[in-house]
């Protein structure tokens, strides 16, 4: 009976110590609740900033982070610590409520400080946590700097790299990229409102404005369009911005998509189709002015697939070609016939019709006609 007993004595012990320390948990966890709940927390929108381009006689630069109290309590910045005595900051130096913002304003001076910037700042606050960092960067240009060297075009205040961009070969499967250079040479901030670009050309910016004698680089990534529009094609991307002089600037993007054909495997080789041509150059001889001879060339399809004529661009408005099909079915012939229009030309001439194809042996193919124009 004893034995018995001391049994149920020892297990009531067990559950009376568990549930002792389970209570103990639960005080803890509440501890570090209420202390976190009795913490404002400072949340940045982003805390980093990229000055681009600043000229190193150009002025200070600045640049304001701004927060939101994301806590429970107010909060209140105690001192922004600069690891660089160019660096000066000011700050909202009140308390800042819940679901209010707040500031840290940042500026720089470039003046003797050439090379690559990159500073950290660190945001001391009642806070939960009690420290953040931000980071400026940049490149620092010396005061003798050539813009005129890298910035050649001038749309209003805003220097530019160039107008133009040009991606010479986007296949059919991927993208190309390249970039906007932009450097503002006003003494204002200039911001970037709207970018109108088509749907298949994807224009990202950095941040919304750029400080005085400050560049920013815009990103451009060219996809082809759908369905595929293969061979030359141009378009236009207008950038909106509150340049007193010139408020929108126009680039012009030129694009030559072609087809992949590097995941073709060895079978697929042997089934593509294969355009032959009767002849790549015709000779029309002579002819007399405001006449309209025709140079007629013939494609015949060899492959096991169907042969696509994806473009036929010509070099002149003087050509007219006209295809009987742009899709040739394996073991048939199309026929392509080339009106040249003799106007305001004499003596001999040459010039070349392009053909886009979806033979991957001669996926282009140059055809010439020569003629020689007498009175």
């Amino acid at each position: 009976m004893l034995k018995k007993y001391s049994i149920f004595t020892a297990v009531v012990l067990v559950f009376a110590f568990h549930g002792i320390a389970q209570n103990k948990k639960k005080v803890v966890s509440t501890k570090i609740d209420e202390q976190t709940s009795q913490k404002g927390v400072i949340q940045f929108l982003y805390n980093s900033f990229d000055f681009g381009s600043i000229n190193e006689k150009g002025g200070s630069v600045s640049h304001v982070f701004k927060f939101v109290n994301s806590g429970y309590v107010p909060v209140k910045i105690s001192d922004v610590i600069t690891s660089c005595g160019c660096t000066q900051t000011t700050w909202t130096n009140q308390d800042v409520k819940p679901n209010d913002t707040g500031i840290v304003n940042v500026i720089f001076n470039p003046d003797g400080r050439q090379g690559k910037l990159d500073k950290v700042l660190t945001v001391v606050s009642n806070g939960s946590p009690k420290s953040q960092t931000l980071t400026i960067k940049g490149t620092v240009y010396p005061s003798k700097f050539n813009f005129a060297n890298t910035y050649k075009y001038q749309y209003g205040n805003l220097a530019v790299i160039t107008n133009m961009l040009n991606f010479p070969a986007v296949k059919n499967t991927g993208f190309d990229s390249a970039e906007i250079g932009f450097y503002n040479m006003s003494n204002k901030k200039i911001y970037i409102y709207r970018i109108d670009a088509p749907s298949h050309i994807m224009v990202s910016k950095p941040y919304d404005n750029m400080p005085p004698n400050t560049g920013m680089q815009l990103k451009v990534k060219y996809y082809p369009n759908r369905p595929v529009e293969y061979g030359p094609v141009k378009h236009e991307i207008k950038i909106h911005t509150n340049d007193d002089s010139i408020p929108t600037k126009v680039f012009y993007v030129s694009a030559n998509v072609i087809e992949d054909f590097g995941l073709l495997s060895k079978s697929d080789m042997k089934k593509a189709p294969r355009a032959v041509f009767n002849k790549t150059e015709i000779d029309l001889g002579n002819n007399s002015l405001f006449s309209t001879p025709v140079a007629k060339f013939t494609i015949t399809n060899k492959g096991k697939q169907d042969l696509i004529i994806h473009k036929v661009i010509r070099t002149c408005s003087c050509l007219a070609p006209v295809i009987s099909q742009t899709t040739i079915p394996k073991g048939e012939t199309a026929t392509l016939d080339v009106t040249y229009s003799l106007a305001n030309m004499a003596g001999p001439d040459t010039k070349t019709i392009k053909l886009i194809t979806n033979d991957p042996k001669q996926p282009e193919v140059t055809l010439t006609v020569k003629i020689n124009v007498t009175e």
